[in-house]
């Protein structure tokens, strides 16, 4: 039985809960938090911390609130709604695809991270430069929660956005922030390849 809540994660359950509509295919949506816009190559800037974000979440930035905060750098989570609940990180217009809700589960994940990011002195241009700390036990909460390791749009590799709504409805899987209707961000950019599943060990 999947879990409901991470057990890596840290608990901050927002409340306000809300079910999810089963009558589209399992997901989860791949975001960066992207705090830094201005941050450039020649002129990076550190990164900011997991707690300021976590504390955004659970305060002023509530309704925006994903699933999972993940820190890439040291493999921390935070998660704020239950996987059978809807998260807030998309916009969801009236009278749309209810992109929040349509599916099974619509998990929906915050890297902390933004292009030239700078970390005890290193500069990370794209999230999989960094050492994605806990994302094989993060894939691995999310595959039990039915959603296959599949990109239906195409992993991302660039900050550019390609959206299908056919697909979107009917296809289940990884959907980067760029791949959602209704939606105009362009993130992730990047992210890391899925982690086989390891066999069971074999009994007796």
């Amino acid at each position: 039985m999947p879990k409901k809540w991470m057990p890596q994660a840290i608990k901050a359950d927002l409340g306000d809960h809300a079910p999810c509509d089963p009558a589209f295919p399992a997901k989860a949506i791949a975001h960066i938090t992207a705090d830094e816009e201005d941050a450039t190559a020649e002129a990076p800037m550190d990164l900011v911390p997991f707690a300021t974000l976590k504390s955004f979440f659970t305060h002023g930035g509530r309704g925006l609130a994903p699933h999972i905060l993940w820190d890439p750098f040291n493999g921390e989570f935070a998660q704020f709604f239950p996987a059978t609940s809807r998260s807030k990180g998309l916009d969801d217009r009236p009278g749309g695809t209810r992109t929040n809700r349509a599916g099974e589960v619509v998990i929906q994940i915050e890297a902390l991270f933004f292009p030239h990011c700078r970390l005890n002195g290193t500069v990370f241009a794209r999230l999989t430069d960094t050492p994605c700390k806990g994302w094989s036990e993060l894939n691995a909460w999310v595959r039990s929660w039915g959603v296959q390791d599949t990109w239906p749009m195409g992993r991302p590799t660039d900050f550019t956005s390609d959206r299908s709504p056919s697909v979107w409805k009917s296809r289940g899987g990884w959907y980067a922030h760029a791949h959602v209707p209704e939606n105009n961000h362009v993130d992730p950019g990047s992210w890391p390849a899925f982690v086989q599943e390891q066999p069971s060990e074999p009994v007796g």
